[in-house]
């Protein structure tokens, strides 16, 4: 259709199908629903390789090819003036200063990249232009045309960055986190649009942005909504009782070291058949005290989660630090799954503790809260009913497509 809006969507990762991270998850939900309205849009990606890395290989394109019109590689893996480019930042700041880099550097957007965007632009018309992340938003923060710029932050940077002063090749790095979360509202502030998926993120901005500039956008599951063809809870078989999925960052690591260090030896004293899951590659990571290993099943990289999450009695998000939604409970939602979590890991959602799930940073509380789950099924049931219905007007692709709907302009009714 002729009509159709044109959208060059951002892609800041190689493996969009994988969506056991969040990140991923995110972009594949957005991708989805610009596939979903392909009557409405017509959309472009464009990508990256970073020097040495090229990611963006032929199967990758074509995976990103299901959901868009074209890709656009910048062949950036042997460009180096890029390289000493960018290199020469985390010199500057890293080993001079002994300081992260600021959270508005380009260095993820060296000048090559921003050459190859603008003649991207030169040679195709767009009304949108989408960034993921705050690393990449020098792609479009300068652009001045009748483009409107988009940036889905996904997390708040700054907030994020607090997380790396605990791991190894940062944590003896100064960061001054007013600074730089004054520059990273700065650069926000120069696009038309910014999205964040967190509630307590969006409460942060909303003193910062103008109303008409920030926009709420939770996450969705890619091709779930929950309630279609789960399995009611009472009517699972279940072969663990508690499970975790993660990747391998120091936010899991931490939660996962509360839960097993704190929270699984006054579970296992009062159910001693206690069997725990731990999907993803921070199984890898995983260390368990002897006595309790036999509790405890690593299982990896797990192609098929839904059979994972129905084979679950409850879901655990033990994190304690972090920024943004984690993706975890937004699956396990999808899934109906009862979940136990903690106050940071809940902020971001609508959950409500003794509601549609359990919250406590109390490690007493938490053991009683999972006990109480695996031996009184009807209540979880009651959470896993009521998690379903929260997913369903929050997360599923009807509510999230309303309120993309609305962001383009769009008419109210616009059928799935």
């Amino acid at each position: 259709m002729s009509d159709r809006q044109k959208i060059l969507f951002h892609l800041p990762i190689s493996n969009p199908p994988d969506a056991l991270n969040g990140t991923n998850g995110r972009v594949l939900g957005m991708l989805k629903y610009f596939h979903d309205r392909r009557d409405r849009f017509a959309v472009d990606a464009i990508a990256g390789n970073k020097f040495g890395r090229p990611e963006w290989n032929a199967d990758r394109q074509l995976d990103v090819l299901k959901f868009v019109d074209n890709i656009f590689v910048y062949q950036g893996e042997s460009n180096w003036s890029d390289f000493i480019y960018s290199r020469s930042q985390s010199f500057y700041h890293q080993r001079l200063l002994r300081q992260q880099l600021p959270v508005d550097s380009d260095y993820f957007t060296p000048p090559g990249y921003i050459k190859y965007l603008n003649e991207l632009l030169t040679r195709r018309s767009y009304d949108f232009i989408w960034i993921n992340n705050l690393d990449y938003a020098h792609l479009a923060s300068n652009w001045r045309s009748s483009i409107q710029t988009v940036i889905d932050i996904h997390d708040i940077t700054t907030r994020f960055r607090l997380v790396r002063k605990n791991i190894d090749f940062s944590k003896n790095l100064k960061f001054d986190y007013e600074a730089n979360f004054a520059r990273e509202i700065a650069l926000l502030d120069r696009f038309d649009k910014v999205i964040v998926d967190s509630q307590f993120e969006r409460d942060i901005l909303a003193k910062e942005l103008p109303p008409d500039k920030l926009h709420f956008i939770p996450s969705q599951v890619n091709g779930l909504d929950s309630g279609n063809n789960l399995i009611p809870y009472l009517e699972r078989l279940f072969e663990y009782d508690v499970l975790f999925v993660g990747s391998d960052n120091q936010p899991n690591r931490e939660g996962l070291q509360f839960f097993l260090g704190e929270v699984l030896p006054q579970i296992v004293e009062r159910e001693p058949n206690l069997k725990v899951a731990i999907a993803g590659k921070i199984s890898a990571a995983v260390r368990v005290e002897s006595t309790l290993a036999k509790h405890v099943t690593c299982l990896g990289y797990v192609p098929d989660l839904a059979e994972l999450y129905l084979r679950s009695r409850l879901v655990i998000c033990p994190l304690r630090s972090g920024a943004g939604t984690k993706f975890k409970l937004v699956e396990a939602m999808a899934y109906a799954m009862p979940i136990v979590t903690t106050i940071h890991s809940a902020s971001a959602l609508s959950l409500v503790d003794g509601v549609n799930a359990f919250i406590t940073d109390d490690p007493a509380i938490y053991a009683d809260r999972v006990l109480h789950l695996i031996h009184v099924p009807e209540l979880a049931d009651r959470l896993s009913v009521q998690i379903s219905k929260t997913y369903a007007s929050q997360h599923a692709s009807a509510a999230i497509y309303t309120k993309l709907d609305a962001i383009f302009g769009l008419p109210a009714k616009v059928r799935l």
